[in-house]
């Protein structure tokens, strides 16, 4: 993949939100009384730094928190989402920024009517679409997007359900892989900062990304279909991952650092948590040292939103140098990419279906912990064979995939690792619920109950009340959560 000035991605970008529109509203997403006027090449690299932004920031950082990977330090007062209290201002701005900059950016490319643009930015609708359904529940699909005159002057779109979501992706994705085999042969664009206009490996993230609705939909048939389909391909390596790379340390960085760091002498002042710390420890797992730096008296992790209440264990005035922090060097950093899709993400999926299905998912388990040490840069060595995944059934199976997947997302796809746990989650197999995970001491849900959904913006509530679905709380289930 070529590397890209970011600089001047930030000309491109001010140049674009100049061209297109005001974009004041959620999903009035085109001022029909500005003309659109710019052109793919300056929109498509704003569309996908957008994208990045969005996962790899407030859904990222909310994430951290509810999957157990990070949990407030010294020196800051504990966040009511520690506590699992989520206020609708709270995902304000990063619901405006998916709607009204990302998905309306990709909608521009798609009335552009060049195969290749229309056929990337469909693939990434479909991405950002799913995601907002996952961490919501029902969201504006069908009439999103459509504010402007020529496009039915919708500004109080309709929201439509998980499963009309979900049913909608999947063509989505496929007209976006038609549309890729129409623009022909591979063209180098710098304009892409994802994948440089490398058409194959878009159609690897596109196959990928639909391998990955049907598994979290249950419809565990059609993903071994899809795996068997002759000459479909998936995410299978560093090369082939979908992910936002950064390579400046003074601005356009990753954004979950540029979070922290513009806290001016503050810095990164989260910690790893219990949870997290001592299952690593429990596992002897090769990575720990490079998703946490070891405190001053080795590894030690902090009780999720307890920092604050639990006097005993954290006296007041203590250092964040005494516990495990977030690793500077593969974890939190200027150039740490935003992932959309990992290679161990891919394999983890395949995995699973097999483990579904009858199958021997044993090789793919495999290789997807060994793709999560590469990226640390440590030896799998016989770790991940020792699990003996192959003898185990199929509930055991899966128990293992789960863990794994969730420590291999740890710091690097927080909001993915998050909905994954609540997904893995089943009867009888409650293994971060009522096993991993602790419970705050001040947690709004009561001793042992864990946020399951993301509620609706402010703006929504304000500006589109007649239809944001009533009685969404974080206690609220998605169509596929088996709890």
């Amino acid at each position: 993949m070529k590397f890209y000035n970011f600089k001047r991605l930030t000309l491109i970008f001010t140049i674009a939100v100049i061209a297109v529109s005001c974009q004041k509203s959620l999903d009035i997403n085109t001022d029909p009384n500005n003309a659109n006027t710019a052109t793919p090449e300056l929109i498509m690299p704003t569309a996908q730094f957008q994208m990045g932004t969005v996962v790899g920031g407030t859904w990222g950082f909310i994430g951290s928190m509810w999957a157990q990977y990070w949990t407030g330090g010294y020196g800051v007062g504990t966040s009511q989402l520690e506590y699992y209290n989520m206020l609708s201002s709270d995902v304000n701005n990063v619901w405006t920024r998916a709607y009204g900059r990302s998905l309306n950016d990709y909608k521009f490319l798609i009335k552009s009517g060049q195969p290749f643009y229309s056929g990337v930015a469909k693939i990434s609708q479909a991405y950002m679409f799913q995601m907002l359904c996952d961490l919501h529940g029902a969201i504006p699909m069908s009439e999103a997007l459509k504010g402007a005159i020529d496009d039915g002057g919708i500004v109080t779109p309709k929201y439509d359900t998980e499963t009309e979501v979900y049913d909608a992706l999947l063509t989505m994705i496929q007209e976006g892989i038609n549309e890729l085999n129409a623009s022909g042969a591979t063209v180098s664009r710098s304009e892409d900062i994802i994948y440089s206009g490398n058409v194959s490996k878009w159609i690897k993230f596109a196959n990928t990304l639909k391998l990955k609705v049907f598994v979290r939909s249950g419809q565990y048939a059609a993903a071994k279909s899809l795996m068997e389909t002759p000459d479909i391909s998936f995410i299978s390596d560093a090369t082939d991952e979908c992910k936002l790379r950064f390579f400046e340390s003074g601005q356009n960085t990753n954004p979950i650092y540029a979070q922290f760091e513009a806290r001016v002498g503050t810095g990164m002042y989260y910690v790893g948590t219990y949870s997290s710390v001592e299952k690593l420890l429990a596992l002897a797992d090769p990575r720990i040292n490079e998703i946490y730096t070891p405190g001053s008296s080795g590894h030690e992790g902090v009780f999720s939103g307890d920092l604050n209440d639990n006097t005993t264990l954290y006296p007041s005035g203590g250092s964040n140098t005494r516990f495990s922090r977030p690793n500077t060097d593969n974890v939190f950093n200027a150039s740490v990419p935003v992932f959309f899709i990992s290679s161990w993400e891919s394999k983890f999926l395949q995995a699973e279906v097999l483990s579904r299905t009858g199958g021997d998912g044993s090789a793919f388990f495999e290789d997807a912990i060994a793709a999560s040490c590469n990226y640390f840069g440590v030896s799998v060595g016989t770790y991940a064979s020792d699990f003996g995944f192959s003898s185990k059934t199929a509930d055991e199976q899966l128990d293992l995939i789960a863990v794994q997947k969730w420590i291999s997302m740890n710091s690097l796809q927080m909001a993915e690792g998050w909905l994954e746990t609540l997904r893995f989650d089943r009867t009888g197999h409650a293994i971060f619920k009522n096993g991993i995970f602790t419970s705050p001491i001040n947690n709004s849900l009561g001793t042992n109950g864990f946020p399951s959904s993301f509620i609706y913006p402010t703006q929504e509530n304000s500006n589109n009340s007649a239809n944001v679905p009533s009685g969404r709380t974080v206690n609220s289930k998605r169509f596929w959560d088996p709890n």
